[in-house]
């Protein structure tokens, strides 16, 4: 296995630390679909989640925005969404998804089209989010020996657990 590296004030540690901490706060709540606080896959249940409106990775700057999340069970969430999925094989249940978006959220379905054309302005690093999203930071000699503290006892506090 792959170690996380935090070395940088960009790394991949920094950005999957930040999206464990943003994330933890929508992990159990109630599908705004169907109601559903979670699923059982494979034997395992799986709590509802967030699901960014606008894909992360591309719309960095909206990442951390609660505007840009709907809390979705594991089936709304899924690629096994028959009938209405963000993410699914199935183009009709992804378009049934949006248009779910538009009348059920049409506040937040206009705000992304909106959000959607604005590019990364590159204000943020994820060590700095991390920090701005409530977490802290274990210091070191060097910065780039630096770790979350008390991580994971942020993100249960969080989910409220």
């Amino acid at each position: 296995m792959a170690k996380i590296k935090y070395d940088t004030p960009d790394a991949n540690g920094w950005r999957l630390a930040c999206d464990d901490l943003f994330l933890a706060q929508f992990r159990g709540k109630p599908c705004e679909v169907c109601g559903s606080k979670g699923d059982t896959h494979k034997g395992r249940f799986i709590r509802s989640m967030g699901h960014h409106v606008l894909e992360k990775d591309a719309f960095r700057l909206f990442r951390y925005d609660l505007d840009c999340i709907v809390t979705l069970c594991l089936h709304h969430h899924g690629r096994s969404g028959e009938k209405l999925t963000p993410h699914g094989q199935n183009t009709w249940a992804v378009l049934r998804y949006y248009e779910w978006m538009r009348i059920n959220k049409p506040e937040q379905y206009s705000w992304a089209l909106e959000k959607g054309a604005e590019k990364w302005d590159g204000s943020w690093k994820y060590k700095e989010m991390y920090v701005r999203l409530g977490g802290e930071i274990k210091e070191a000699k060097f910065k780039k020996d630096e770790r979350p503290l008390n991580h994971a006892a942020k993100v249960r506090e969080i989910e409220g657990r």
